[in-house]
């Protein structure tokens, strides 16, 4: 599961997903309403015999369905390899001459280059590396712009 789904799917039930203050790789997920912490876990396994996952005090105030459906998640997230939980990063491809984004319209393959670094209907105007690597064209010399929004 991507961090991404992970997330969503538990603001649905009402939680949400906090990145530790003092290690990156702690995570708890909070009521969104009380704020109470009802499960916490690292993203990388501290030995062999950590859980995947601490449940917390908070949790057992929580009904039976919402328990369940938090803990059908944690199981399904936290067995997710950590190579596989986040989206890839992505890329946008800039002229270094006239600072123009590079825009593919993959059904016709037609490709533009614009001043607007965001993509219009039916064309594609960020890349994953993968995507960048298989271009038919030569693009050493274009600059990879790191989509960060």
């Amino acid at each position: 599961m991507k961090t991404s789904e992970f997330k969503a799917r538990l603001n649905t039930i009402g939680f949400e997903l906090v990145q530790g203050k003092h290690n990156e790789n702690f995570f708890m997920i909070k009521n969104i309403v009380s704020e109470l912490v009802v499960a916490d876990f690292y993203k990388i396994k501290c030995s062999c015999d950590c859980k995947d996952f601490s449940l917390d005090k908070a949790f057992l105030n929580l009904g039976a369905d919402t328990q369940a459906q938090l803990v059908s998640l944690l199981e399904i997230y936290t067995s997710t390899p950590l190579d596989e939980r986040e989206e890839p990063k992505k890329w946008y491809i800039k002229c270094p001459i006239t600072g123009l984004y590079l825009n593919i319209n993959n059904k016709k393959g037609k490709e533009i280059w614009s001043s607007d670094k965001y993509a219009s209907a039916g064309w594609q105007a960020v890349y994953t590396r993968a995507e960048i690597e298989a271009f038919t064209f030569e693009h050493a010399h274009l600059i990879d712009d790191e989509v960060t929004e």
